[in-house]
């Protein structure tokens, strides 16, 4: 495991786009065209180069350090299809942002969206499927089919696109190729959060009046809608048997309700949630848990991971020296949320470059790459793959005194026939394992088999989430505007008065008590 924060060295990648004009006039003057391949990706979300990359023996700038995944991309792009590309690399914070750009006109090749963006983009249209030749094996150059997860292949094939509609029978995997993949619990401070507690409150630790502005959640209505789905029918998730063969449909169909009865209780335990919670973020909780400014963060696995990175080796996202912490990472029992993000085409993208692209980072070297510089874990398997994760996580049971303190690990589910049989059953540390990065890198089937998918809701439902959260949120902001107009009424009144009276009034001192008269000093008297 990396020690230290997984740093974006950015200027590299920034300073390396700006070159490309250039590049691409070169090309232009010798008249041989150029493929502009355009990516619509989540913000550091790829490795980006710079010492902050996995050290593979490839060839490297100038200074050492390692080029961006794109510019090596660029590279085997024109030596294995002899024709010259440019990648127009954009990031976006969020699914709804990306959406709201197609929505604009703005025009991509490839995008990654979440799982439920995936289905929305499907159901209105805008994707177009790839093509079969994506997925035969016997190409050379189709890393993605012969290296991606059995789990997650089997996944994205049985999820239909829009379960809303019975006659469609398109699968996630007609329209879309696994990126990365997790789930989601609570990053948080063993210090301060009793570990008993915790497991016994679960999800409703959002609620309870002890983590008072301590604990956070993500500023998106479906991760918080999900979370309150998962308080409110808590009893009735824990009724039932996860060894019946419908577990996990019947599970999937609690944590997708969207009927009328069903929001209206959402939004009770969400204004709970609000009043209980520090605040909610999409990217500061990290920041917030590793400096204790919080004791609880709700976040997705990579988050989670990173975190425990920076706080263990004592640093902030800056690189600043802090006081270094153990945090752990903690799946509810009673559900949580599977996650995946998924490389998309939308209606008149280039297919064949966008697909070459795609396969490219699903090669086992360059999954590797991108893992380690994000801290996320990626859909691709093989042995590559599992060796590094070994690497990270492997411990050799005779060094350890007591037995208890090491565990089987079985990954068989993940990795299936792509590694040699038993290979992905190895020895690891029990506090990895349970509640540390291993178990949020890698959870165990049992773990994973207690999630569910957040489906896409649908345009009328959507509309009713999205407007329930506008009603929570517009009532935290109508806090802050209380807030605000006071002090801003309480200046403008003291700036009138100031004006009134000269600046002769002292506002800062209290009159004096019953029975005193106040002395001025010396320099006071006229």
């Amino acid at each position: 495991m990396k020690a230290g924060s997984k740093k974006r060295i950015a200027s590299l990648f920034l300073a390396s786009v700006a070159l490309l004009p250039t590049l691409l006039f070169t090309a232009g003057c010798s008249g041989e065209k150029v493929t502009v391949l355009r990516v619509f990706n989540w913000e550091e979300y790829i490795d980006e180069g710079g010492e902050g990359s996995y050290q593979y023996d490839y060839e490297v700038n100038e200074d050492g350090s390692a080029p961006p995944i794109i510019e090596d991309f660029e590279v085997w792009y024109e030596e294995t299809y002899h024709t010259p590309i440019r990648v127009e690399y954009s990031t976006f914070g969020t699914n709804e942002d990306m959406y709201n750009q197609l929505q604009l006109g703005d025009t991509y090749d490839l995008l990654c969206p979440s799982e439920y963006m995936i289905m929305k983009l499907a159901a209105e249209g805008y994707l177009q499927p790839y093509g079969k030749e994506f997925f035969d094996p016997s190409v050379e150059e189709n890393y993605y089919i012969r290296n991606v997860s059995p789990y997650i292949k089997n996944m994205f094939e049985s999820n239909r696109i829009n379960k809303a509609d019975a006659s469609n029978n398109a699968t996630w995997a007609d329209y879309a190729a696994g990126y990365m993949w997790g789930v989601t619990g609570f990053t948080y401070n063993p210090e301060y959060v009793d570990e008993a507690e915790l497991k016994e409150l679960g999800w409703d630790i959002m609620t309870d009046a002890a983590y008072r502005n301590k604990v956070t959640t993500k500023d998106n209505v479906r991760d918080s809608y999900f979370v309150a789905l998962a308080i409110l029918y808590r009893d009735e998730i824990e009724a039932l048997d996860p060894a019946a063969p419908d577990y996990g449909t019947k599970l999937a169909e609690i944590m997708n309700r969207t009927d009328e009865e069903t929001i209206q209780k959402v939004e009770a335990v969400m204004h709970e949630m609000d009043e209980n919670i520090y605040g909610y973020e999409t990217d500061t909780g990290k920041a917030d848990i590793v400096s204790g400014r919080i004791w609880l963060n709700f976040a997705w696995s990579g988050d989670a991971v990173y975190a425990m990175d920076l706080a263990e080796a004592g640093e902030d996202e800056d690189g600043n020296e802090t006081a270094s912490t153990l945090l752990n990472f903690f799946i509810p029992e009673e559900c949580a949320n599977l996650w995946f993000d998924g490389w998309v085409m939308p209606k008149g993208a280039n297919r064949q470059a966008a697909q070459a692209f795609v396969n490219f980072i699903s090669r086992p070297d360059n999954a590797v790459r991108n893992m380690y510089y994000i801290g996320y874990s990626g859909v691709i398997a093989g042995e590559e793959v599992l060796s590094y994760v070994k690497d990270c996580y492997e411990v050799d049971p005779e060094e350890y005194e007591n037995a208890e303190d090491v565990t089987s690990y079985d990954l068989s589910y993940f990795f299936g026939d792509t590694v040699e049989a038993d290979s992905a059953v190895f020895y690891a540390d029990v506090e990895q394992a349970e509640k540390r990065q291993l178990h949020a890198h890698y959870p165990t089937l049992e773990v994973t088999a207690r999630c569910a998918v957040m489906d896409y809701y649908g345009e009328e439902a959507n509309e009713a989430i999205n407007e329930l959260w506008s009603r929570i949120k517009s009532e935290t902001l109508d806090t802050w505007a209380i807030v605000v107009i006071c002090v801003g009424l309480v200046l403008a009144v003291t700036v009138v008065l100031l004006i009134i009276y000269g600046g002769k009034i002292d506002f800062f001192r209290l009159p004096p008590k019953k029975g005193y008269r106040r002395i001025r000093s010396e320099s006071c008297k006229p």
